[in-house]
């Protein structure tokens, strides 16, 4: 088990990602909105009818080396576009990273989002992560009525790991078509796909330079 967890904070570690489980699963930037009710997780649609965006990156580490320790706050930072994460709250008993674990994120901008996990598997050759996100307060988001995250890390060479995220959407219901587009065109391929530019990019940077 402790190996298995080894694996996946490494597979969020090359997003500079840490899983909380030893001190690190809060943070003093976030607290719960007033009034604030876990909610229940939506019903999700099959994969493929999501709208996605997928973003790769070769990073220069060894697939098995061991995971940076860099809160989230710290690795998702705000672009021009779209806010970052100012902290994280824990929802579940279990530290994030297990199945069906749950957090709190808060965002830069002052709002805050949900996040709950659902797969995590791992072999020798590639481990995968996928997580969903809902309960979005942004204005940035105020299409969205949920994100399905999910990076696979696999091992393309010694030495390296190649690294796909890609995050698929639901809009929100009575969206016309032409919301759509534009919820497609501007906000998924050009704002949300920089900022996973973005982070993927001071991910493999700060992977790169740990020793």
């Amino acid at each position: 088990m402790d190996k298995l967890r080894h694996r996946f904070r490494f597979a969020l570690a090359l997003l500079g990602v840490l899983l909380p489980g030893q001190g690190l699963g809060q943070s003093l930037a976030c607290e719960k909105p007033a009034g604030f009710i876990n909610p229940p997780r939506p019903d999700l649609a099959p994969l493929e009818d999501l709208l996605s965006h997928t973003e790769e990156i070769d990073v220069a580490r060894p697939f098995a080396a061991p995971p940076l320790n860099r809160p989230l706050e710290e690795a998702i930072r705000p672009t021009k576009d779209l806010p970052g994460v100012a902290g994280t709250i824990r929802l579940s008993e279990q530290g994030y990273g297990g199945v069906g674990s749950r957090r709190l994120v808060c965002l830069t901008d002052g709002s805050t989002t949900v996040e709950e996990v659902l797969l995590a598997e791992a072999s020798d050759g590639s481990r995968r992560f996928r997580y969903v996100v809902w309960n979005y307060t942004s204005p940035k988001f105020r299409d969205v009525a949920y994100a399905v995250g999910e990076i696979v890390n696999t091992r393309p060479a010694s030495g390296m790991t190649h690294v796909a995220w890609t995050y698929r959407f639901a809009p929100k219901s009575g969206l016309g078509a032409e919301e759509r587009l534009r919820f497609r065109q501007t906000f998924l391929e050009q704002q949300f796909a920089a900022w996973m530019r973005s982070q993927l990019e001071s991910g493999k940077a700060a992977s790169e330079a740990a020793p």
